[in-house]
């Protein structure tokens, strides 16, 4: 190599390399050398004369159906057993016309159904019928009750009949008991509202019942019943012990039994009663029913068609039996150590205060 050539390598070696010109890209839309247009006018329309308004259609005016005959339609309405429940409705009209009216609401009845209906007028005279049925009114339920036990003899009764509709009682007869009292109304008229009558019965071998609030001392040893003269317990109450006494039974063949709560029942026959459990105070004698001054007219109010007993004294023993209604002279009165009151109607005759309607005193 030459001295030449090795400078002129050197020389191109320092020296830059010169770069080389990138392509440019080409624009996707290349704006193309404008052309001229040739300006075209617009056609000219020569104006139209306006439409003239057309005139309105002429409205027709329906002719009215000729009017058919006279027809007459008239509306009964009644019970189910064709009773009349209001005057008759009397439509007039012409036949084939329609006939506007409703069927009148008519209290305690619903309407059940009709015979003849129609919406128009069909003939000169038509018939139709609106047949209503009486409401049900609330029941009247009635309960047969022991007086002294609380204990329900039936099942309850229940009498149920149209609204308005009248009804009347009569206490049923139960074996073994007779009516004692009356609760509630046995007469009057099925309303929208329920009734309850209470009869109260008392068995027929009970004479007169007493409730106390005493004790009792056994003198002997004493066999249990579940009713006075009824069954006996497998069990005894022992001599020379205390009791609580709740009830004292006479029964019609003069027997006396005490109840000890519940089903239990004792003969008096060896007892003591006494009025607290740590006192045994004398019974009173019979000097002590004194009855005070009263005099006044009643009547006698039980049960109608029977009779109430009446006693010698108060809880003595039986002077004979008065009839419901029947009309008393009372002489005395006598307030007992329960605060129950008795009326002396005679000079041995007492009869429960609660059995007497007495006459209010007239007032100037």
């Amino acid at each position: 190599m030459t001295g030449m050539a090795f400078f002129d390598w050197i020389k191109r070696l320092i020296e830059p390399k010169p770069r080389r010109r990138q392509p440019q890209p080409v624009s996707p839309t290349r704006r193309l050398p404008s052309v001229p247009t040739t300006h075209v006018e617009p056609a000219i329309t020569p104006p139209q004369p306006p439409t003239p308004p057309r005139p309105p259609k002429p409205q027709v005016q329906p002719q009215p159906a000729p009017l058919g005959p006279a027809a007459t339609l008239v509306v009964q309405l009644v019970d189910e057993h064709d009773r009349p429940l209001q005057p008759a409705l009397v439509l007039t009209g012409h036949q084939g016309e329609s006939i506007h009216y409703h069927f009148p609401e008519i209290t305690g009845y619903a309407l059940l159904r009709i015979t003849g209906f129609t919406q128009n007028f069909i003939s000169e005279y038509g018939l139709t019928t609106a047949i209503y049925r009486r409401r049900l009114g609330q029941p009247v339920i009635v309960y047969l009750v022991d007086f002294d036990s609380g204990r329900l003899l039936e099942l309850p009764q229940i009498h149920r009949g149209g609204l308005a509709t009248t009804y009347a009682l009569t206490p049923p007869n139960i074996s073994g008991y007779h009516i004692f009292q009356a609760q509630g109304p046995q007469r009057g008229q099925f309303t929208d509202k329920p009734a309850m009558v209470v009869y109260y019965y008392r068995r027929d071998a009970w004479e007169m019942v007493q409730r106390v609030h005493q004790y009792v001392f056994l003198q002997a040893d004493h066999q249990v019943y579940d009713e006075p003269a009824g069954r006996a317990y497998t069990y005894q109450f022992p001599a020379d012990s205390l009791w609580r006494l709740f009830m004292v039974v006479t029964l019609t063949n003069g027997a006396v039994w005490y109840n000890f709560g519940g089903n239990q029942w004792l003969s008096a026959e060896q007892t003591v009663r006494r009025d607290h459990q740590y006192a045994q105070p004398a019974l009173p004698p019979v000097s002590r029913w004194q009855p005070e001054p009263f005099e006044r007219m009643g009547t006698v109010d039980y049960v109608p068609g029977s009779a109430v007993s009446i006693y010698r004294e108060p809880y003595g023993e039986t002077a004979g039996r008065v009839d419901h209604g029947e009309p008393l002279d009372i002489r005395g009165r006598i307030v007992d150590d329960q605060q129950l009151f008795w009326y002396q109607i005679g000079p041995e005759a007492y009869i429960n205060a609660r059995y007497v309607r007495l006459t209010p005193i007239a007032t100037l």
